[in-house]
């Protein structure tokens, strides 16, 4: 073989060497480069499912919620009387006096509120809570997404009902609610309130020693607002079913609430005003009428 022949046929080779050497490089850094990429990948692919898996966690109960039990704040006055003398003895933790039932007859009035976006401005509600039961009343001038939603705030105000159980106990109630004329008047010296089919009551304040200012308890153990005025009744009238009261002398509360969602009602006192407390710890010494005289 000649030298030139040699020499060609070795560059040949020498090609062939450097391509497969440059080919193997090639493939290796790909490779390497290739499970780099896939060791990231793996642990970014994860976060990404995490995330999507929370985002599909929020979507799914965030809006039911918010649909179920929106927020919502409630501001104004109170204005209640029941069947006890004053004061009454449920206020200061103790069961009902003179008789073994106390039967209160309440609104609260809103003068700003609102449940998500529905506003409930100037509406009221409240209840007369007599032998036979909670008779809840609706403000007849809310329109239908209001009386919804006044429901709700009702189920959770007066029938302390849970979190968990408010959906229900809002729709348990819907058929019992009855929607009526409501005035709600307070001042300085009185209060009085009237619902239409259910009654009335009208107060006036227990004026305190210079006769200026009126006898105020604070934090009491029935009603959930801060300062409540003492007055006691100069009628007190409510016929609601087989339950009638015609009576007065009473005690009556006036005063300012602020609830939201969040805020604790409990659960209903031990004597459970509104029940005879007899009937509901099965004392038949006596069976606390709802129809009287005082």
């Amino acid at each position: 073989m000649s030298a030139e022949i040699f020499n060609a046929s070795r560059i040949r080779r020498n090609n062939r060497n450097v391509w497969r050497a440059g080919l193997f490089a090639l493939m290796l850094a790909l490779l390497t480069g290739g499970v780099v990429l896939a060791a990231r990948a793996l642990p970014r692919r994860g976060l990404v499912t995490a995330a999507l898996n929370r985002s599909d966690s929020s979507a799914s109960e965030i809006p039911a919620i918010a649909l179920t039990t929106p927020k919502w704040t409630i501001r104004g006055a109170l204005s209640e009387t029941c069947t006890c003398s004053v004061p009454c003895s449920c206020n200061f933790g103790e069961g009902p006096s003179p008789h073994s039932y106390c039967y209160p007859f309440y609104s609260y009035e809103i003068r700003k509120g609102n449940y998500g976006d529905v506003a409930l401005d100037g509406l009221h509600f409240g209840s007369a809570d007599l032998q036979s039961g909670h008779h809840i009343f609706i403000d007849e001038r809310a329109d239908a997404q209001q009386r919804e939603a006044l429901r709700v705030i009702a189920a959770r105000v007066i029938e302390h009902a849970s979190d968990k159980d408010l959906e229900a106990k809002a729709k348990e109630i819907a058929p019992q609610v009855r929607y009526a004329a409501v005035k709600q008047e307070y001042d300085a010296r009185r209060n009085h309130l009237a619902v239409a089919g259910f009654g009335e009551f009208a107060a006036d304040y227990i004026m305190g020693l210079d006769s200026s200012e009126p006898l105020i308890v604070r934090n009491n153990t029935t009603w959930r607002i801060r300062d409540a005025i003492k007055a006691k009744t100069s009628i007190y009238r409510v016929h609601v079913g087989k339950d009638s009261i015609d009576t007065k002398g009473t005690n009556s509360n006036q005063g300012d609430f602020e609830f939201t969602d969040k805020t604790d009602f409990g659960t209903p006192a031990r004597w459970n005003c509104g029940a005879c407390a007899m009937k509901a710890h099965g004392d038949k010494s006596d069976k606390g009428e709802c129809s009287m005289k005082g």
